[in-house]
Parts: structure tokens; C-alpha cells; sequence
């Protein structure tokens, strides 16, 4: 049986340890690129300057609190003339004011806003909660733009039965490839 040379034992780690270090990107002369910041927020349309996001809070009846919609602005850019329509289904009604709610005649970058509607549902089932908001910039550019969520209220619909409006088309098996 032959025994290694307790040199090739020690040299080995240590040339391994030191090629580890001559290859570490610092070490070849080039300069380090840090990861890229990430990015504020992400949307279907990243250049639009106004970022909408809707969430259905459900209320406490026992306390007396009602369901509410939670609609959270953030302005890219400084915004002109903001307003917002919300657009309810039928079998949800609104606690409150009027439905076309006019913010400032302002919004500053990197402004934050959050508008909070009061809502009830007169039966169970799905509503699609949609809010419409319009802004001009201050080059005269006018925007209209639109942001949904749907308030599940109620029993939940069976599985595979709740196609969103979608065409829903029964499979048959065919013996023989038609024409």
C-alpha cells in the first residue's frame, strides 16, 4: 500500500486556497457592477404616472362597521386635476357621498393618497368593484386609466364553475376525426 507525501497533503489545500483568491472579481482587474436597485413597483404599464391599488376590506356587522374598499394612490410625476369614478355592480351599494369624488387640483411626485368607500353588498356573490380615475400632466397630456378587484361575498362557487365570463364548452368524445 502506498502512502501519499505529506507535502502533496499540504500543498494541495493550499494552492486551491490561494487560486480562490486570484479569482475573486476584485482580483482580475475589473470593476465590481452591484446588483441593480430594485424597481419602485411594478405595473402592466410601467410609465404610466399614477399607480392604483384596490383591496376589499370586509366589516364587523356585530360592531356595526360595513364593509370598505381601500383605493391607494402613488403619483410618478406631478399630477393635475385628479378624479375618480367608481363603478359598482348591481347588488353593491355605496355608504356616503356621490360617485365621482374629485381629489386635489394637485398631486406631487412620490405623493401618497388613500381613499377609503364604505360598502354593501344587498346580496351574496361575486362583484367586480372597479375604479375609474382621469389626471392630466402638467405638459397637457391627459390620462384615463382604470383599476378592478373582485369581493367574493357568500358561498364559494364550485370548483371549475366560476369562469369569469368565459365561453364554457361541454367536451364530447368523437370516435372519427371530422373533416
Amino acid at each position: 500500500m502506498r502512502r501519499t507525501p505529506r507535502i502533496v497533503v499540504v500543498a494541495v489545500p493550499a494552492v486551491c486556497l490561494s487560486a480562490a483568491i486570484l479569482f475573486q472579481p476584485a482580483h482580475l482587474g475589473t470593476s465590481f457592477v452591484p446588483p441593480p436597485a430594485p424597481v419602485r413597483h411594478t405595473t402592466v404599464e410601467p410609465t404610466l404616472p399614477l399607480r392604483l391599488d384596490l383591496e376589499v376590506h370586509e366589516g364587523l356587522p356585530g360592531r356595526g362597521e360595513p364593509a370598505r374598499v381601500e383605493a391607494m394612490f402613488l403619483a410618478a410625476a406631478d399630477l393635475l386635476d385628479v378624479s375618480l369614478h367608481w363603478v359598482l355592480p348591481e347588488g353593491l351599494e355605496r355608504d356616503g357621498a356621490a360617485g365621482l369624488q374629485t381629489l386635489t387640483p394637485l398631486m406631487r411626485s412620490g405623493e401618497r393618497r388613500l381613499v377609503e368607500v364604505p360598502v354593501r353588498a344587498l346580496r351574496a356573490g361575486d362583484f367586480a368593484i372597479r375604479l375609474e380615475a382621469s389626471f392630466r400632466l402638467a405638459d397637457g397630456r391627459q390620462y384615463r386609466t382604470q383599476q378592478g378587484v373582485l369581493w367574493r361575498r357568500g358561498p364559494a362557487a364550485p370548483a371549475g364553475r366560476h369562469h369569469a365570463g368565459a365561453y364554457e364548452v361541454m367536451g364530447v368524445p368523437v370516435s372519427e376525426p371530422l373533416p
